[in-house]
């Protein structure tokens, strides 16, 4: 007998309280499916073997996968689309991990690899090939090592972004890790799927120096220094000797990432928490070259987030607290709602660290520049610093001030989510997005937002958008909320993603993150030279993977369809791989 309820994921009480409330019980009863072409009967032996390698209580299947699906699924009512697990498994340890990969090997059963499954908006830990069984890696979870002097940390995959910060915080570590936008997700899980925080080290997979990997077939594998018995280098220089591997386990399905190191900010002297406002929406074009200038020649040394002014109206209320008509708020109401509350159109929002005299002549240099160039502006800047000259306690800024660009982690952003829904205790809170990588050019944010106004508005939604600016690119989040009760909001959500995948295609800008959807339509646009980027990385993956069994129809793309790209056993082709042998919509 396996585990009838599904199991516990933190121990923290507000967590654990959120986890339970995303992940209700989904309104459509979650199909009993098996992996394609596998027999009960096999997958009775699988299900057998995995409780007698993990226990019975890290092996669920039935109602206990309430929190293994995608818990704003758009397609929960349409069994031809709906993505969900046979099974899952958490494994608690390398040998344990070995041991789900070996009988995953012999039944021909693929696994859907995940570290907390909190990719919410992408799929959450729903598997892009029916009946996979859920690889949760949550209680692989120990913080290996916290660093001062050289500043990493060595995690496991169950480590989330909170669990660090209260790590270092408990054992008095001298840095500042990143954050994301939310808290509960893990470390890993986030870097390795490209995610961003906020602050200093924010490019979160361009962090990391050294990781272990687990392959296929339970072989174990590090890279870079990490390669080497005792390097006293494993965690802090990313040149190796010999090709550098680390970024085919980004957002791939050539390996399982089960130790990773990731650098940290030093704790500062002092910070500034920086604001700057612009009140029209033809004001992006100044807004993005003159700060995109200041990214690139250092003067702004860190990621600047840039969000609209509905953005922030989310994060305030409802949008029934604005507008009582039908549809989206119109432009004249929301101008209004600009002059009420004291917003801009664009906010764009980053912090600067260091010894307090540096960190002010950043400001200053900024101030100067931004006065010059973009007048209309406002610049605001509070700095906060330690006392006596000495380390800036990051709790000790406030909270509208730090938060996540001093590091500390929540689920703040989480009410946000809630922006559409009529009426209290009435339908359920979701979201998704489309974000493209766009050339940090002022002319070409401005079109592709004129472009998305439209779309987002032809679906009753108002334009809920941020993007991220690194130093020549930026990563645009074009972020949609919806009743997820609701049949009609839902099929207008599957229109508005498609419409915006046209615009992009259009313009040539891929996308930095893939819903399990949509993974397949994303990667086809990697299209030079027959897709040979694809077929490369389908090479790789019959050479590590020959039984297809790690998290099959990720990120990739099939160029024949209809084609057997191997034969486990268990997928005559990639169609009915994805949907169980169902007629596809691919466009």
């Amino acid at each position: 007998m396996t585990s009838s309820l599904p199991p516990k994921t933190y121990s923290d009480p507000e967590y654990e309280a959120a986890h339970r409330q995303t992940f209700a019980t989904p309104k459509t009863k979650i199909p009993n499916v098996l992996p394609l072409g596998v027999t009960r009967a096999t997958f009775d032996v699988a299900i057998k073997e995995l409780i007698s390698a993990v226990g019975v209580a890290s092996v669920f299947v039935e109602e206990a996968l309430a929190h293994y699906v995608d818990p704003y699924d758009v397609y929960e009512d349409d069994e031809s689309r709906r993505r969900v697990p046979s099974a899952a498994v958490t494994p608690g340890s390398l040998d344990k991990l070995r041991q789900v990969l070996k009988i995953a090997n012999q039944h021909g059963i693929p696994l859907w690899t995940f570290s907390r499954g909190k990719n919410l908006g992408y799929g959450g830990p729903a598997p892009v090939v029916r009946g996979s069984i859920a690889l949760d890696l949550h209680l692989m979870n120990r913080i290996l090592e916290v660093n001062d002097d050289l500043h990493y940390a060595v995690v496991e995959p169950g480590v989330t972004w909170t669990d660090l910060y209260n790590y270092c915080v408990e054992n008095r570590k001298k840095v500042w890790p990143s954050a994301p936008s939310l808290g509960w997700g893990s470390v890993i899980g986030n870097t390795v799927d490209r995610g961003t925080g906020f602050g200093s080290n924010s490019n979160h997979h361009q962090c990391v120096a050294g990781c272990e990997v687990m392959l296929a077939d339970g072989d174990l594998l590090r890279t870079g220094q990490f390669g080497i018995s005792n390097s006293p280098s494993a965690f802090l220089s990313k040149f190796t000797y010999g090709p550098s591997v680390e970024g085919l386990f980004w957002q791939s399905n050539l390996g399982i990432v089960t130790k990773m190191s990731i650098w940290l900010t030093p704790q500062p002297s002092a910070f500034m928490s920086c604001v700057f406002n612009m009140p029209e929406f033809d004001d992006l074009e100044v807004m993005v070259d003159t700060l995109g200038l200041m990214r690139r020649n250092g003067v702004i040394p860190n990621v600047i987030w840039v969000g609209n002014v509905v953005e922030a109206l989310c994060i305030r209320g409802r949008r029934r607290d604005y507008w009582k008509g039908e549809g989206p708020i119109p432009d004249w109401r929301v101008k209004e709602l600009q002059k009420e509350l004291n917003l801009g159109c664009w906010t764009a929002r980053f912090g600067l660290y260091g010894p307090e005299r540096i960190v002010q002549a950043h400001f200053d240099e900024i101030s100067g520049i931004l006065e010059d160039k973009a007048p209309t502006g406002e610049f605001i800047g509070k700095l906060f610093a330690g006392p006596d000259g000495g380390l800036l306690d990051a709790a000790s800024v406030p909270f509208e001030d730090g938060n996540v660009l001093v590091g500390i982690p929540s689920l703040m952003s989480i009410p946000l989510m809630s922006w559409p829904l009529q009426e209290d205790g009435a339908g359920k809170a979701a979201h998704g997005d489309y974000a493209p990588i766009i050339p940090s050019s002022g002319k070409k944010l401005l079109d592709w937002m004129r472009r998305a106004k439209p779309i987002f508005e032809a679906s009753g939604l108002e334009l809920m958008t941020d993007f991220f600016m690194q130093e020549r690119h930026v990563v645009v989040t074009g972020m949609y909320s919806f009743d997820q009760h609701s049949p009609r909001e839902r099929e207008a959500m599957h229109r508005l993603f498609h419409a915006m995948h046209e615009e992009a295609k259009d313009k040539g800008y891929g996308m930095y993150r893939g819903h399990i959807q949509h993974m397949d339509l994303i990667a086809d646009l990697n299209d030079f030279n027959n897709h040979a980027y694809s077929r490369f990385v389908e090479t790789l993956k019959d050479a590590t993977d020959p039984n297809g069994i790690l998290s099959p129809g990720k990120q990739v793309y099939q160029q024949d369809r209809n084609t057997t790209r191997r034969d486990p056993g268990w997928a005559k082709n990639l169609q009915d791989m994805v949907t169980g042998g169902a007629t596809v919509c691919w466009n």
